[in-house]
């Protein structure tokens, strides 16, 4: 049971991978529970840098999401938005177990 309610849902595309003959395998796509917040704000991402992230996404424990991947979310008013994460950042509990991670897009 999550920490804090999953009202929302996103959908997360991973790229599909090379075959190794100039093809590609066919992207992956999966559907998470979340918590969604739209607000414009400045994170530092994984270079080191400040960027602006315009939505917070909370979801439970340690999902596989990574940097090429690209997420989609459509808002209660219809808007979709697509776009790869900025930043991904664990909380962990005392114990090292991650119990919720947030990802800024």
């Amino acid at each position: 049971m999550p920490l804090v309610a999953m009202n929302q849902t996103i959908t997360v595309t991973k790229a599909g991978a090379s075959d190794g003959w100039g093809g590609k395998e066919d992207d992956v796509v999966v559907e998470y529970d979340a918590r969604v917040t739209e607000e414009t704000k400045t994170v530092v991402n994984n270079y080191g840098e400040e960027a602006v992230s315009g939505m917070t996404i909370l979801l439970d424990k340690l999902p596989d999401i990574t940097y090429d991947d690209t997420i989609t979310y459509t808002n209660e008013l219809g808007v979709t938005i697509a776009r790869k994460p900025v930043a991904i950042k664990p909380r962990r509990m005392y114990s090292g177990r991650a119990v919720l991670t947030e990802v800024n897009v």
